[in-house]
């Protein structure tokens, strides 16, 4: 009997121990299920129970989400990519592999993404996107990779892929992760290209009877009494603004469609032009009392075409005088910047004390034919709208940037002008 209770009491107490092990295990199990509302009226077991089925559904759903996502991104017309951060692709969708002719993804084997997709601005995309941990979004002109086809008794035949305008958006993801969005924009280049060269073929059209009509103008004035000089002057102004806005939408076509065969490139002064064409304008700004303060080193030289150049500043300077105050100031300060020790660049801003532009029109200055508010236009001054547009376009085809903001300090327009000290190769830019 002694023998029967000591065992009984060591049986009991090995329950209770394993009672209360169960129970802590129940409890942390349940801890671990916290997102789920607790039922004090049930056991702990059936709560566990309970939660596990709750769980078992939510994986359902999720899986079901995650399945949706996943033909989403297959099914949109957009590329997209998935790069880990060791630069391997781990993702990619039949879109992606079209436009970017991606032929050997595996995703059961991971390759680094410059071994698939042979695109410098894609991996600096990359490396932007992580270090900086913000999107961004890019356009360029994307040159696939020569193809070579095996074709029978191991004869090669070349596949000629042709460039593609593609837009990429890139996000950055935990983990160092990337993802990208491409856009393939070669049919929206190819009718904004026939657009263009619509309106060239009609702007050269129009220019010779808009010179008839000119002279017809002057020769009319000749023989028009005191009273009806008035009209015809004033038919005679509106055809010449007619007249110079078919010119400038021919130099933009011009330096469109030829960038760099249209420039004749000289050593200058830098200061020296900005100041000449201050002096083309100085007339009107004196009206205004408006007055230039150039900051920065005395002798600059460049390379870059004297007329063109001198029309950018004329451009931004008529701007700057026509939404300036009486009595106002126009900056101009060049800086000489570089990104390493053979990139050097010129950096020149351009700020005034006006009215600065409506932040809704800051994205579309530079568009042609767009004119902003109306009422930031002084002394009836209206431009054409193509005046940014032209500036723009040369100052690319000086292989450089022109970007425009609201000055923080003066309030007014302020372009910052990018041009590198050092032309590169034509012949290497144009391939």
């Amino acid at each position: 009997m002694l023998y029967f209770l000591l065992g009984l009491t060591i049986g009991l107490i090995i329950c209770v121990w394993k009672y209360y092990q169960t129970s802590i295990q129940l409890t942390d199990i349940l801890e671990s299920l916290s997102q789920f509302e607790p039922v004090n009226s049930l056991s702990k077991i059936a709560q566990v129970r309970r939660n596990v089925n709750l769980l078992n559904n939510r994986c359902y759903y999720t899986q079901l989400e995650l399945d949706l996502h996943r033909y989403i991104i297959k099914k949109i017309p957009l590329g997209y990519l998935r790069i880990n951060e060791e630069n391997c692709l781990i993702e990619c969708n039949q879109e992606a592999k079209k436009i970017l002719h991606i032929q050997r993804y595996d995703p059961q084997v991971l390759r680094l993404f410059l071994e698939l997709v042979r695109s410098y601005e894609l991996d600096q995309l990359i490396q932007q996107t992580r270090k900086t941990a913000q999107k961004l979004v890019i356009e360029w002109q994307f040159f696939p990779t020569t193809n070579y086809i095996l074709e029978e008794e191991n004869h090669l035949e070349i596949e000629d892929y042709k460039p593609v305008y593609l837009k990429a958006y890139s996000y950055p993801l935990p983990a160092g992760q990337v993802c990208i969005f491409i856009e393939n924009q070669q049919q929206i280049k190819e009718l904004s290209a026939r657009r263009d060269e619509a309106y060239s073929d009609l702007s050269h059209e129009l220019r010779t009877p808009l010179t008839s009509m000119s002279l017809l103008a002057e020769t009319l004035l000749k023989y028009t009494d005191d009273r009806g000089k008035i009209w015809v002057q004033q038919m005679s102004q509106e055809i010449d603004r007619l007249i110079d806005l078919v010119q400038n939408w021919l130099e933009i076509s011009t330096l469109e469609q030829n960038p760099y065969e249209t420039l004749k490139f000289q050593k200058l002064d830098l200061k020296q032009l900005i100041l000449s064409a201050w002096q083309s304008l100085k007339i009107l700004a004196d009206q205004e009392q408006i007055s230039l303060q150039y900051e920065g080193q005395e002798k600059i030289i460049i390379s870059a075409d004297i007329n063109r150049l001198t029309q950018v500043f004329v451009n931004l300077f008529d701007n700057s005088i026509k939404h300036s105050s009486k009595g106002g100031l126009i900056m101009i300060q060049v800086n000489i910047k570089s990104v390493n020790y053979d990139h050097k660049f010129l950096e020149i801003n351009l700020i005034d004390s006006g009215t600065g532009f409506n932040t809704k029109d800051l994205p579309y200055i530079f568009d042609r034919l767009y004119r902003g508010d109306k009422s930031r236009v002084r002394n009836g001054r209206e431009g054409s709208g193509l005046g940014l547009s032209i500036v723009k376009q040369i100052i690319e085809a000086h292989q450089g940037t022109i970007t425009a903001h609201n000055h923080p300090e003066t309030k007014g327009a302020w372009f910052t002008i990018t041009l590198p000290l050092q032309r590169k190769d034509k012949s290497r830019i144009k391939n």
